[in-house]
């Protein structure tokens, strides 16, 4: 292990799910607490754009509030979608 070395990891990287259903996206932290950084989601497209969905500050991007459900557990270093 590096020592002061931060990690970000999705657990989840692609998932075919059909229209209407759920599902959950996390993503965890190590090396250092996720309090200390603002975190977002973002989506990439097919082309490789990317748009902004969600802000840990119960702010969503256009067209995502109504659809989805985000929080953050600082004490877990925890993003969930």
């Amino acid at each position: 292990a590096v020592t002061g070395q931060v990690a970000l990891a999705q657990h989840i990287r692609a998932l075919a799910v059909r229209e209407g259903d759920g599902v959950t996206f996390q993503c965890s932290m190590s090396g250092v607490s996720m309090s200390s950084y603002y975190m977002f989601w973002y989506r990439q497209g097919p082309r490789g754009s990317l748009d902004w969905v969600f802000w840990e500050g119960d702010a969503y991007g256009e067209g995502f509030q109504d659809r989805l459900k985000g929080t953050v557990e600082s004490s877990r270093n925890r993003f969930t979608l």
